[in-house]
């Protein structure tokens, strides 16, 4: 399945699972109801992805990939930390903390003990992949002299749980009890003193 027409080929197979994943959950969707709804074919799905959990675990990968390239197109060396911190705050929050995020959380939550691969796919290519972004902008912020950061992995490990707060939760368990916008600005930009109180 190579060139232009088993990319796309491939891609409409990802996107039809991945939506009724959400809307289904992984047990409840079946590869008939993926290939009715990508129009490709049983022999497709089992040369490109194996199975259906080879099919989940590619588009959780794929998933993660897109969502940590928002975070490699921060202005990290514009030498103003504040700023650099808060775009990431900003795209981080409205990310992770989104009623989106809910289902795909509780999708991997429902299926983490049945499909350890995908669980480890997603730390690998999403949390993993987010925390070393901003991990190397520390270490190179502070080899700059803008910042002090002893351990920069530690330091963004730190930020990100600030980041999450209370409002995790909630976007678990209860996401239309999510702060607004313009709360979730707020939010940032206090993490964000309160980080740089610590590290300057």
């Amino acid at each position: 399945m190579c060139g232009p027409r088993g990319d796309a080929r491939r891609r409409a197979i990802l996107d039809a699972a991945w939506t009724l994943f959400l809307e289904k959950g992984f047990e409840r969707t079946t590869l008939a109801d993926i290939i009715a709804l990508s129009g490709g074919s049983r022999s497709t799905v089992y040369e490109a992805f194996g199975d259906k959990d080879g099919l989940f675990e590619t588009a959780i990968t794929l998933k993660c990939a897109e969502f940590a390239e928002r975070f490699r197109n921060i202005p990290f060396r514009d030498g103003d930390p504040e700023r650099a911190l808060t775009d990431f705050g900003m795209s981080f929050v409205q990310g992770v903390l989104s009623p989106d995020s809910s289902k795909i959380m509780r999708l991997l939550i429902a299926n983490a003990d049945q499909l350890p691969r995908a669980i480890d796919a997603f730390f690998k290519g999403g949390p993993n992949v987010i925390r070393g972004i901003l991990a190397d902008y520390l270490r190179s912020a502070t080899e700059r002299g803008e910042l002090n950061v002893g351990d920069p992995e530690q330091a963004a490990a730190t930020f990100m749980g600030l980041l999450h707060g209370d409002q995790y939760l909630k976007m678990l368990l209860r996401p239309s009890d999510l702060a607004p916008p313009e709360e979730m600005a707020r939010h940032v930009e206090g993490v964000v003193a309160i980080f740089l109180d610590g590290v300057r």
